[in-house]
């Protein structure tokens, strides 16, 4: 295997473009979120964000999170000629959208941690917390500033994200879930509104509809591509550095692109970890350890790194066609061949790696 590496050597120069998408959508972001009414909706929101903390004290802070979505967003704008201040308003817009998704998925996965410190579910109530992810979809779609076709392309985006949530909990309760089925999943979850991201970057330089097109492609494939990466650290996930207990999806009975593979393997490990699913209760500490052992067993870490790598290859051929110029689709490429070097850094000892 081949695995692209391309960010290692541009690390620190990414971080800090990260950083700098997350200082300059931060004024966006509060002004939008102080429009909504004072009371506990907003109070979760500002939580979320990172400016309060559970009793609503200031941080200080610029919010949690990567912001590799804004920076995307931002990234996109430049290669193709904008400057960045007119791709504000949308880098800030799928930031909350994002929100949304993150809010409502702790709820639905009972996950209670979040960048690093109590999901705010577990502070203000489950149902705050879905309305708080409500009133930041809504405020993201009607965010001034937007370019001509951003709300429709982010609005069907999230749908489809919808939609690819609701498959994602069903597959838990289902025994017969192919690989196939969850790429799908993983494509209408993960990938499609990554994708969205770009496109609306692209919109915000006034591209043609072909190049916007590509754009969305590639960053679809980049989106399943970071999903991989998630389910990856799901299983050998460094609590320390990812702020999120490891093991959930294997103690959940989570369908992701890894179980799903390691449950179909011929092998003794692969029938052994099905066993344990087929029974269709929560696993205990020892049963998600053992979990644990039998996915390293079946190597799905290793063809979960391969599939990695050849959908990081099929994106950047699509942005060498939608972005001709080397120079200015460099931070785009260094977004985009970003899962592994990402996984590697989260991953404990025990992961697989390139």
């Amino acid at each position: 295997m081949t695995t692209t590496n391309s960010t290692d050597h541009t690390a620190p120069a990414l971080a800090a473009r990260l950083a700098r998408a997350r200082r300059d959508i931060d004024p966006v972001l509060r002004d939008a979120v102080d429009t909504l009414p004072a009371g506990g909706v907003r109070e979760a929101a500002r939580y979320y964000f990172g400016w309060i903390d559970a009793e609503g004290r200031p941080t200080g802070s610029l919010g949690g999170g990567k912001s590799i979505r804004a920076a995307l967003v931002l990234d996109t704008a430049t290669a193709l000629g904008a400057g960045p201040a007119a791709a504000l308003p949308a880098a800030a817009a799928v930031e909350l959208i994002q929100a949304f998704t993150l809010l409502t998925d702790d709820v639905l996965d009972r996950d209670r941690t979040r960048h690093g410190r109590s999901a705010a579910w577990t502070v203000y109530t489950a149902p705050t917390a879905l309305l708080a992810g409500n009133a930041l979809l809504c405020l993201a779609l009607t965010l001034p500033g937007l370019p001509p076709g951003a709300a429709r392309l982010l609005g069907h985006a999230t749908a489809v994200m919808c939609e690819g949530a609701d498959a994602d909990t069903a597959f838990e309760s289902r025994n017969d879930t192919t690989w196939d089925q969850c790429l799908t999943m993983t494509r209408q979850k993960a990938g499609v509104f990554l994708g969205a991201t770009a496109g609306v970057g692209a919109q915000c330089a006034g591209a043609d509809t072909g190049v916007v097109d590509l754009l969305v492609e590639a960053f679809t494939v980049a989106g399943v591509a970071f999903q991989c990466a998630n389910d990856m650290l799901g299983v050998w996930g460094d609590p320390a550095r990812t702020g999120k207990p490891t093991g959930s999806d294997l103690s959940g009975l989570k369908r992701t692109l890894v179980t799903v593979d390691a449950l179909a393997h011929d092998s003794e490990a692969g029938q052994a970890l099905t066993t344990l699913y087929a029974a269709r209760t929560p696993l205990g500490p020892a049963e998600t350890e053992r979990a644990t052992e039998l996915v390293n067993a079946t190597d799905a870490g290793r063809r979960a790194l391969d599939f990695i790598d050849r959908q990081t290859q099929h994106i950047l051929a699509l942005l060498d066609q939608a972005v001709p110029d080397p120079g200015a689709r460099r931070d785009l490429e260094a977004l985009a061949t970003m899962p592994t070097s990402y996984y590697t850094a989260y991953a404990d000892e025990r992961g697989p790696r390139p």
